[in-house]
């Protein structure tokens, strides 16, 4: 192995901890869209309890935060299902089901996705790893070229 200076290892080590942060911020990523992926799916399961039902009959609606409230199906079994950039619309049950669907697919293609790229940065973090430790320990055992 050739001769290890300090800048050398100093910019080894920064590109290093840019890789770890860059890392970090994929797994904030994932689990961002899982949270997102599960509350798709609570939403379309409970479109689907909602038609279940009949008109009259009671059911608990999820609200958010674990948290649920009584209510009443009515005739209308219509959904108002989010598009995107808080935009919502009025859609049949079916159609808010498809939307939701369609949704969770494009979450799920974007999970994937960011798994992929964690996994490379992930390779990329370990051998930076191995090679700044042996740029370390060759300049501790005097192997490597002084920086004036």
């Amino acid at each position: 192995m050739p001769a290890v200076d300090e800048r050398q290892l100093r910019e080894d080590y920064a590109t290093l901890e840019a890789a770890k942060a860059q890392l970090e911020g994929l797994a904030k990523q994932q689990q961002l869209i899982q949270l997102a992926v599960e509350e798709h799916v609570r939403a379309r399961e409970t479109i689907k309890q909602m038609v279940a039902k009949q008109p009259g009959e009671e059911m608990l609606v999820p609200i958010g935060a674990d948290s649920y409230i009584h209510a009443t199906i009515s005739q209308d079994r219509d959904a108002v299902v989010g598009v995107g950039s808080g935009v919502s619309i009025k859609r049949t049950a079916k159609d808010a089901e498809d939307i939701l669907d369609s949704k969770i697919d494009e979450l799920s293609r974007a999970f994937k996705s960011i798994t992929e790229r964690a996994a490379q940065t992930e390779a990329a973090v370990q051998e930076l790893t191995e090679k700044v430790q042996a740029q370390i320990e060759m300049l501790q055992s005097g192997g490597g070229s002084e920086q004036p």
